[in-house]
């Protein structure tokens, strides 16, 4: 019961970004804010690098796979946001930059090494919060994992 709604969760939070992540590429640039950020320079860059680490890291915690088989989030993940960039430039009147290609693939890659790390911090919270199944007035000390 507990996966299932963690999954569920991931799903729906993924759909989301990936919501928001189409509307700030594909949006006419008019319609996007503008803020005290802008005086940052190629800040929109940090937007995309941003974009696609909250991407791949959510599909990494979705889908949870090992090894080798985490380039099989990140393919399509690049994939998808080269076709955003095409996309961009073909039918939204905004400019593809391949710029903003490689932060969205750096975004990507840096996801496959975050999410693992947070992976193992979410194992370890929902552990630590499973009760104890029939001494429910015994202490564990996790500390030394004996019982207090």
């Amino acid at each position: 019961m507990r996966n299932n709604r963690y999954k569920f969760v991931l799903t729906f939070l993924w759909a989301l970004w990936t919501a928001g992540v189409l509307y700030g590429s594909l949006a006419p640039g008019d319609d996007l804010p503008t803020g005290w950020f802008a005086w940052i320079p190629h800040f929109d860059k940090l937007v995309h690098f941003g974009f696609y680490v909250g991407e791949a890291v959510l599909l990494m915690l979705l889908f949870e796979p090992r090894a080798w088989r985490r380039w099989g989030v990140w393919v399509p993940v690049v994939a998808a946001s080269a076709l955003i960039e095409y996309l961009q430039g073909a039918y939204f009147g905004r400019s593809n930059d391949p710029w903003d290609l490689l932060a969205n693939a750096l975004g990507a890659t840096c996801g496959l090494f975050v999410a693992p790390c947070l992976q193992r911090r979410i194992t370890r919270y929902r552990e630590n919060r499973r009760p104890m199944s029939d001494a429910s007035s015994v202490l564990l000390d996790r500390k030394n994992d004996r019982l207090v």
